[in-house]
């Protein structure tokens, strides 16, 4: 691109390339470029511009003779440290420049030369390299532009797909929201239906057990009405039951009111330390819990089961084992069973509402001869609530024996001596184990160490005949000694 020539520079180029003729012809030749000065110069330059100065003539119209350099050129020529006719136009440097001289052209004239085609060799290659720099810069902008364009387009195609997604995970969440809120009023619902089904049935197992507890009445009440002779013909289950029922409750009673007590072996006195050795004879050996709970079922068996009917004075219970024994030696063993069924039957009936005076009686006995015992080898203090709770249990006790001894059949309560000097073996069909032990044949070869709940075994029929028949109602629960 060519810089427009300025018409005020005209004059001063003109001036300049007549007063540097001049200086040559004249011997003084001066260079105002970043030539050597004249003092330097040599003959045959100043010979060559006087020459120039003959020979050159430039036309007014010689302007286009030569290429306007580049602006870039006049950049350059400070940088390199040109003369000062670099900086003039094209025009005027074109007037100061000689013509090409003929074959004998001076040596000034061709490094002049050389120099205009090194000059114009540089800014060709300046040329060269900017639009070399200028392809390069448009094709890393096109490459720049393409990279942003793609990814610009990535990131749109990433946000519109995470977009979706989140749009759609939105609408599954929402979805998801309303199902849980229809679960919940499902639940509710369901809730509450349970609930009044819990309620409903709660209600029917009150029922049934009452219905049950009526059923259980009135099967007794229809064997005991319906038999022509009066006699109470009672399941064996019924005594099973019974006699389970209150070996728990005797368990509860030892456990609550005595987990915290003492026990203290050397506290009693002779008299009741004899009682005991009687009553337990291997009482050092045991655990408190399983000494208490063989105490009172000792007592128990003592004071209820082997009486022959509690409620009975001393003189009425002579009396009637009397007629018994009389009766046995003239009748048959089916008869007499009768003959004591039906009489303690009537009693039970007619006589026991009045028996209440001896009924208490018999309970206090056997309450304080129990609190007695167990206050003598503990430390447990007596309470109102642990005596009542006793009594309940000595009533229970009482109204089985009352049940086992109105039977045509012989029921026996037994509760097997366990004494120092002699063996007593666990018997499978008799007793069961309380320490847990399930392997019976094992059990089979040990020695129990205490019993601490009678057992019940029936002899003979419900008419009272065949005694010889035997049949374990309930076992005795035993503790097995360790091997």
């Amino acid at each position: 691109m060519t810089k427009e020539k300025k018409p005020s520079r005209m004059p001063v180029s003109e001036k300049r390339r007549s007063a540097a003729l001049a200086s040559a012809v004249g011997g003084g030749f001066t260079n105002t470029t970043s030539q050597p000065s004249a003092s330097s110069a040599s003959p045959a330059l100043r010979s060559a511009a006087a020459a120039t100065q003959r020979t050159s003539s430039p036309a007014p119209d010689s302007d286009s003779a030569l290429i306007a350099p580049p602006p870039r050129a006049q950049l350059g020529a400070s940088n390199t440290n040109t003369s000062e006719d670099e900086a003039i136009p094209s025009k005027d440097r074109e007037h100061a420049t000689p013509s090409p001289a003929p074959s004998g052209t001076s040596p000034s004239t061709a490094a002049t030369a050389a120099l205009l085609r090194d000059k114009d060799q540089r800014i060709a290659d300046l040329e060269r390299e900017l639009s070399h720099s200028t392809t390069e810069f448009a094709r890393l902008l096109d490459s720049l532009s393409q990279k942003e364009s793609d990814s610009a387009g990535y990131w749109q195609a990433k946000h519109e797909h995470a977009a979706s997604h989140l749009a759609d995970a939105d609408e599954e969440l929402r979805a998801l929201r309303a199902e849980a809120e229809v679960r919940d009023a499902q639940n509710a619902d369901l809730a509450s239906v349970a609930e009044a089904l819990a309620d409903r049935l709660s209600e029917r197992e009150r029922e049934a057990a009452e219905l049950r507890t009526q059923v259980r009445g009135l099967k007794e009440f229809v064997s005991t009405s319906t038999r022509t002779d009066g006699q109470t013909a009672t399941s064996d289950e019924v005594f099973g039951d019974g006699m389970a029922r209150l070996g728990n409750a005797l368990q509860n009673w030892v456990i609550v009111n005595f987990r915290k007590a003492k026990l203290d072996i050397q506290k009693p006195d002779d008299s009741t330390r004899q009682e005991l050795e009687r009553l337990v004879p291997m009482y050092q050996d045991l655990a408190k819990v399983h000494l208490l709970q063989t105490l009172v079922s000792r007592i128990l068996v003592d004071m209820i089961f082997n009486a022959y009917f509690v409620g009975l004075s001393p003189e009425q219970t002579q009396l009637f084992g009397q007629m018994e024994a009389t009766l046995s030696s003239l009748g048959s063993e089916e008869s007499v069973n009768q003959w004591r069924s039906t009489t303690l039957t009537l009693l039970r009936r007619e006589v026991e509402p009045t028996w209440q005076i001896e009924t208490d009686e018999a309970v206090s006995a056997v309450t304080d001869r129990i609190n007695h015992l167990l206050g003598s080898i503990t430390d447990a203090q007596g309470s109102e609530a642990r005596d009542n709770a006793l009594r309940a249990q000595v009533l229970g006790a009482i109204d089985l024996a009352r049940l086992l001894r109105v039977q045509r059949a012989v029921f026996a309560v037994y509760m097997p001596e366990v004494l120092p000097h002699q063996q007593t073996l666990f018997d499978p069909a008799t007793m069961e184990d309380v320490g847990g032990e399930e392997d019976e044949d094992a059990l089979a070869r040990r020695e129990i160490s205490c019993v601490t709940l009678p057992g019940i075994v029936k002899h003979g029929d419900e008419s009272g005949g065949r005694l010889h028949y035997r049949n374990v109602i309930a076992k005795a629960r035993v503790l097995c000694s360790p091997e």
